[in-house]
């Protein structure tokens, strides 16, 4: 292991940490305007913002602020009409879930031991990558 190697590596991640910092701020900031641009242009048949732009220097480009719909499900509303319909039990599906607190009350009660409580809960391992140069 060279120090000074680990040196000189720390000091250009920290320098490119930084610059990566400086880079995705300016670019957050440049799409808002870019989103912004869009905010004019007549939504298509499907709502979405469309703009093509021709540059000099990177050619054609064309913007597109997409617009995406996603539906979920109101419960509170869905139980309310389903029951007025009068099909709300038939519209229930009951799911089994293990119980971690009655799981760990067998454990205690002698039910179950450290062994299978070590296999049920199995342990995961992860590594994080720390630079702190504070």
């Amino acid at each position: 292991m060279d120090l000074n190697d680990i040196k000189s590596n720390v000091r250009q991640y920290l320098r490119l940490k930084d610059e990566v910092s400086v880079l995705t701020t300016r670019q957050t900031e440049l799409k808002k305007r870019l989103l912004s641009s869009l905010d004019e242009v007549e939504p298509d048949d499907r709502g979405h913002r469309v703009l093509n732009v021709t540059d000099d220097l990177v050619g054609e480009v064309r913007l597109t602020k997409q617009r995406r719909v996603s539906k979920t499900l109101d419960m509170d509303v869905a139980e309310e009409i389903l029951k007025n319909k009068k099909i709300y039990d038939q519209c229930i599906k009951m799911v089994p879930v293990l119980d971690e607190g009655a799981i760990m009350s067998a454990f205690y009660e002698g039910h179950l031991t450290e062994n299978d409580i070590d296999t049920m809960f199995a342990a995961k391992e992860s590594y994080a990558f720390l630079v702190d140069n504070n």
